[in-house]
């Protein structure tokens, strides 16, 4: 099976051969004055007799993962042999919080070597020094096991092998930082062939590349490294019949995603498929499915998420139908995927590269379930994706095969790039540590210092909660517990001179948006509160907020604030009714007022109008009810007679004849199980009608 690959897209294995020459790996610009470069050693000094230089202030030289300072570049190159940097770094490289301070792994080493029984190391002069190091270097060790922390293998301390290890790992490390931040990407550039474009390529999909864990030591080793193995992968357009006999066959990857009862597996062939689409048109590529296969089972519990058998392990086994459904649908999916690998072992096997996206704990259905399975543990070419996936289907992987062997292009400009360059540089640059100050006498202040909030009495706290109790009542629209809570407190509530009634005190939160009580209730959108402190209360309805106001302009009036027409008419009831009692237009922001009694006419008349319409709709109804109930009893009339025309037909044709004409058979009360009560009524009186007929007329005879 083909699929169709954009003309556009730069297939990474088929590369044009002018780009390919002309690729060269993208490498971190380091200024000469950035203070990394004082950790590398300059070319034109011998490495055995540094040049003296002048000694630096103290502390200016830091470890950017410790935070230790030093005097002089050797402490800092010495630092980095330590067992205390080196048991950082593991932590760093593990995901551990850093950094653990000196003195507290020189306490965990005491620990180790309190708990540790055996007899003295020998005191020999000669190899005192050789046996501190040897002994250093296997606490660290068993440090690092006591604590599950992976320590690679390292020689024997106190050997010249041990010291050059030391030091590569420290120029590791430094190159490591140099060469620009590690991504699943490996960029490049093309100035002669494209100027200021990138081209991205992924690390997974080159078998070496994407089997490192970590950069190869120099700046621009793993570049470097990346394009040699990507010049060596290329593929020629289209193999000739005569190397398909003698060659090795053609080179394909197997994809499989696995994971919420849906697995999709795909073999694919690297090499794709040209395909003409007329005379006058180039060829096209088309990739080469050659197998492809998908399942699907009910695993997983519904809105409550994860698979039955993660559950079964967190919480025990659940009892319920359910449950076992999907326990029974998980071991038959892991059997399926199982026999399906089985059959495509030879492909497996022959494949240049496995992706396999699922979760650790299914793992267990691709590995270690049998000696001879398809995939094994520490295979190198099983690898993952590199980039997020969506649900396992065939388009998805197809999706994934592209993401792989697409080449990424991005066009830069070379500030953009320096910008990016100095944005890394500035993450990883060691912060120098300020100087301390020297402890000086503070200066005599004559501004009096800030006193801290004053407590409030209780006459103030008081008043507080009873301005909160009325805000809330009028959000809320309880006008009757408003009214008499004014009359009570309304006198000790009311602001200074110079303020309308109602204004909110300056503490409150929402005094600068809602100023007054009629901006408040208005915003609640409670008409009947908003008529009461127009009316009654007299509140100021040209009010004007300040948190809303524009730059250079008036704020917001309470009828701006009104959220529904219900609130918007009151203040144009009370405009139309007292016109002279404020400027309604130019102060409130009214626009017109209106007139009440014509207003509540007009709804007046507009819901009977609602009411008649919902009666006539009703009338409808019912009449199309008494409609449907007439069409059903004509309906259960006409079959009665039916049923009852064949009863009597088929009782003149059979059974017993009597001297006179026999009645027609009674119907039996199996027959009458289906009619309603009226309806064996009148079958009931049919039937005595009809034997009152029969007497009569044995009788004149």
């Amino acid at each position: 099976m083909a699929h169709k690959l954009a003309p556009s897209a730069l297939y990474c294995f088929q590369l044009p051969p002018a780009l390919l020459d002309a690729l060269r790996p993208r490498q971190l610009v380091l200024p000469d004055d950035h203070p990394l470069n004082a950790r590398r050693q300059p070319e034109n000094e011998p490495a055995h007799e540094p040049a003296p230089t002048p000694a630096p202030a103290r502390g200016s030289y830091t470890c950017a993962l410790t935070g230790a300072s030093f005097p002089t570049l050797d402490g800092l190159k010495q630092h980095y042999h330590s067992d205390w940097y080196r048991y950082n770094v593991k932590l760093k490289l593990e995901g551990k919080p850093t950094p653990v301070s000196e003195d507290h792994f020189n306490r965990l080493i005491d620990n180790l070597t309190d708990s540790i029984s055996g007899s003295d190391s020998s005191s020999d002069g000669a190899s005192s020094a050789s046996a501190s190091d040897a002994e250093s270097d296997t606490n660290l060790s068993r440090l690092l096991r006591k604590q599950h922390l992976s320590s690679a293998s390292r020689p024997p301390a106190g050997t010249a092998t041990a010291n050059a290890a030391a030091d590569e790992d420290a120029d590791e490390l430094d190159s490591a930082a140099l060469s620009g931040p590690r991504s699943s990407l490996q960029w490049f550039e093309a100035p002669a062939y494209a100027p200021e474009t990138q081209y991205g390529l992924a690390r997974a999909a080159l078998p070496a590349a994407g089997a490192r864990k970590r950069a190869l030591p120099g700046p621009g080793e793993e570049g470097r490294a990346v394009l040699d193995e990507l010049r060596e992968l290329q593929l020629s357009p289209s193999p000739s019949p005569s190397a398909q006999d003698d060659e090795a066959p053609e080179r394909k990857w197997t994809l499989l995603m696995f994971g919420g009862g849906h697995f999709a597996g795909m073999v694919v062939q690297l090499r794709p498929k040209l395909v003409s689409r007329g005379k006058s048109k180039d060829k096209e590529r088309e990739i080469v499915v050659l197998e492809k296969k998908t399942f699907h089972r009910y695993t997983t519990r519904r809105k409550q998420g994860g698979s039955q058998g993660a559950n079964d392990s967190a919480n025990g086994k659940a009892k319920s139908a359910g449950a076992m459904i999907r326990r029974y649908n998980e071991a038959m999916l892991n059997d399926e995927v199982r026999a399906l690998l089985s059959d495509w072992r030879d492909d497996i096997a022959a494949s240049e590269l496995v992706f396999l996206r699922c979760s650790k704990n299914n793992y267990k259905t691709f590995f270690g379930y049998a000696d001879d399975a398809p995939l094994q543990k520490g295979d190198q070419r099983v690898r993952g994706f590199g980039f997020p996936t969506k649900r396992p289907t065939i388009n998805e992987l197809m999706r994934s095969f592209m993401e792989l062997t697409r080449l990424k292009v991005s066009h830069l400009s070379a500030e953009a790039l320096a910008q990016l360059d100095a944005d890394y540089l500035a993450s990883i640059t060691p912060a120098a540590p300020a100087p301390k100050p020297a402890p000086t006498a503070p200066p005599p202040s004559t501004a009096p210092a800030t006193p801290a909030a004053p407590k409030l009495s209780k006459l103030e706290a008081l008043e507080r909660d009873r301005w909160l109790r009325l805000v809330d009542m009028v959000r809320k629209g309880r006008l009757d517990a408003l009214v008499a809570f004014l009359d009570k407190y309304g006198p000790e509530l009311e602001s200074g001179e110079g303020s309308a009634w109602g204004s909110l005190p300056a503490w409150m939160d929402d005094a600068r948006a809602q100023p007054t009580l009629l901006h408040v209730a208005s915003a609640a959108d409670q008409p009947r509160v908003v008529r009461y402190l127009l009316e009654d209360k007299r509140a100021d309805p040209c009010a004007l907020s300040a948190a809303a106001a524009p730059a250079g302009g008036a704020g917001r009036t309470p009828y701006e604030l009104a959220g529904s027409r219900a609130t918007r008419n009151e203040f144009r009831f009370v405009a139309f009714a007292h016109p002279d009692w404020v400027d309604w237009l130019g102060g409130a922001r009214v626009p017109s007022g209106l007139d009440e009694r014509v207003e509540r006419e007009k709804e007046r008349r507009e819901a009977e109008r609602r009411e008649k319409a919902r009666e006539r709709e009703r009338v409808r109804d019912e009449e199309r009810a008494r409609e449907d109930e007439r069409v059903r009893e004509a309906q259960e009339r006409a079959r009665v007679d039916e049923r009852n025309a064949a009863l009597l037909a088929a009782g003149s044709r059979g059974g017993p004849q009597r001297l006179g004409g026999g009645a027609p058979a009674p119907i039996r009360e199996r027959d009458r199980a289906g009619l309603s009560e009226e309806q064996k009524m009148r079958v009931m009186r049919e039937e005595r009608a009809r034997a009152a007929e029969a007497r009569l007329k044995r009788l004149g005879g």
